[in-house]
């Protein structure tokens, strides 16, 4: 399965409890883009191996 979405990746730090954790994830303009990425892992907590190509349209910016 291979389909072209615009949308960003984000890194961030999560804190659950007393345990905190590195997060990068990604959003786009639509909700499609996060159904997209969600079918590949519909269950909380499930991992699946997976092959990304990433193409960066603009600058690097660090918020």
């Amino acid at each position: 399965m291979k389909k072209t979405f615009n949308g960003w990746l984000y890194n961030r730090l999560e804190k659950l409890g007393e345990n905190t954790f590195n997060h990068v994830g990604c959003f786009g303009d639509n909700e499609k883009f996060i159904d997209f990425i969600t079918q590949f892992v519909p269950e909380i907590g499930m991992k699946r191996k997976v092959k990304f190509t990433v193409e960066a349209e603009d600058e690097l910016e660090i918020l």
